[in-house]
């Protein structure tokens, strides 16, 4: 098999090519041998089961939901799972990663906590986030009406036949109370008909990406940072995340003003694509997924690490960014007039070469590790890498079914060390290869 290449390209320094070694058809493992402690967490689409398996690709625990995963899932440090499942698309047929439950199950599988948010004009999906006191936020859409839109000041032709619009929210709730104790709508926060986009950075244009499909905003992942007790969404049909205030009450987050930066719910900082509000600077995220905080004991700690998908027409093929938003000593994100909220570029870059050679559409993420390396997931194929700073392949592993077949689709894959505390005291031994149990 000829050798592919990739690369890490930093912001600061000139490309380096450096070699890659890529997944045989022969074999579903490859690369240098590793430390058999380490683990890596997924749940596939279409499983009821999520899987903790070993480096050498075997099955080492699992547990089984009473229904199919809604994508993402978290292993607390207690041992148990946070993860939603699927009660079905209900009114939201065709938005993928349909939820409406999220659930907390024990070592042994057991439901600990669920909570249902689902209903007619609302149901969770996609991604869920522990925060540090405990509680949970969770994504959701909610349904705004054609006469709704036509009075925020959506054009008329790009309201979708069906009537409707999703639009997306985020809810925080308790699981001691299961009550919801904060919320932020985006549809709170809509430029006001007739003004310039570019003049409100801070709103969301009721007509940018505005298409026939009633899935709006489409948010696939949430994120929390508590030194700066604020919360990141990634839109993926905007190519943008967008940053709001955690520290405002429910009503400053529906409002412009109070809250810990004075804005109530406004954005704070979006990045991705500045067209969305009216600037000519190029287009840098192009239908992103798994966008978070580095956390503080990591290479880049602070900094934002995103999968960047890519586009089956104008860019087919992904990579993974690493950007260093600029906060000033006021809490105001850096903002240029022509290039919009910075950093202008990535702080880092990885991709394959050829690029295409790593393409994922859809879902997928990346993690960076305790070692510096990081973790890509690429889900479409449910291939994971483990690639150095200097681009090399650590590890490769691609996930199969119990025909032994591959290209079974992966939300997102994360590694486990062997010493971490949900591990402590559990037997983990090898069962098997991990054959994912699919539901038709």
């Amino acid at each position: 098999m000829p050798t592919q290449r990739a690369r890490w390209v930093s912001a600061a320094a000139t490309t380096s090519m450096i070699a890659l070694a890529g997944c045989g058809m022969g074999s579903d493992l490859s690369g240098p041998s590793a430390p058999a402690t380490p683990y890596v967490l997924f749940t596939p689409i279409q499983s009821n089961a999520t899987y903790l398996m070993d480096l050498e690709g075997q099955l080492v625990h699992r547990w089984v939901a009473a229904s199919t995963a809604a994508c993402s899932v978290y292993l607390l440090e207690n041992g148990q799972i946070l993860r939603p499942r699927s009660l079905g698309p209900g009114s939201f047929a065709g938005g993928g990663c349909n939820g409406g439950v999220v659930e907390i199950l024990d070592w042994d599988g057991r439901v600990q906590w669920s909570y249902q948010y689902s209903g007619p004009t609302f149901q969770q999906h996609h991604d869920v986030r522990r925060m540090p006191n405990g509680h949970v936020l969770m994504v959701a859409w909610e349904i705004k009406t054609a006469a709704e839109a036509r009075a925020v000041g959506r054009n008329a032709d790009t309201i979708p036949s069906s009537g409707v619009i999703w639009v997306d929210h985020v809810i925080e709730v308790d699981p001691q109370t299961s009550r919801i104790v904060w919320e932020w709508h985006a549809w709170d926060h809509l430029l006001d008909p007739g003004d310039d986009p570019a003049e409100h950075p801070e709103r969301i244009d009721p007509n940018a990406r505005a298409t026939a499909a009633s899935d709006w905003t489409h948010v696939n992942a949430v994120d929390y940072n508590p030194g700066l007790d604020q919360v990141m969404v990634s839109s993926r049909n905007f190519s943008e995340i967008w940053i709001v205030d955690h520290g405002t009450t429910t009503d400053e987050a529906a409002g412009h003003a109070g809250g810990r930066r004075g804005r109530g719910g406004d954005l704070l900082f979006r990045w991705g694509s500045p067209g969305n509000y009216g600037l000519p600077a190029p287009q840098q995220l192009f239908g992103q997924h798994n966008a978070h905080w580095v956390e503080g004991n990591l290479s880049g700690a602070g900094q934002i690490l995103i999968f960047n998908n890519g586009d089956r027409n104008s860019r087919p093929y992904s990579t993974v960014v690493q950007i260093a938003p600029t906060l000033g000593a006021d809490g105001v994100y850096a903002y240029d007039a022509v290039a919009g909220f910075l950093p202008t570029a990535p702080a880092s870059e990885y991709a394959a070469k050829p690029p295409e050679s790593l393409f994922a559409p859809i879902i997928s993420g990346a993690q960076r590790l305790i070692s510096g390396n990081t973790l890509v997931c690429a889900g479409t194929e449910g291939r994971f890498l483990e690639v150095t700073p200097e681009g090399d392949t650590a590890w490769s592993y691609r996930v199969t079914d119990t025909t032994g077949k591959t290209g079974v689709q992966v939300f997102r894959a994360t590694r486990v060390e062997g010493d971490d505390p949900a591990l402590a005291g559990r037997t983990l031994v090898p069962q098997g290869p991990v054959q994912a149990e699919l539901v038709q």
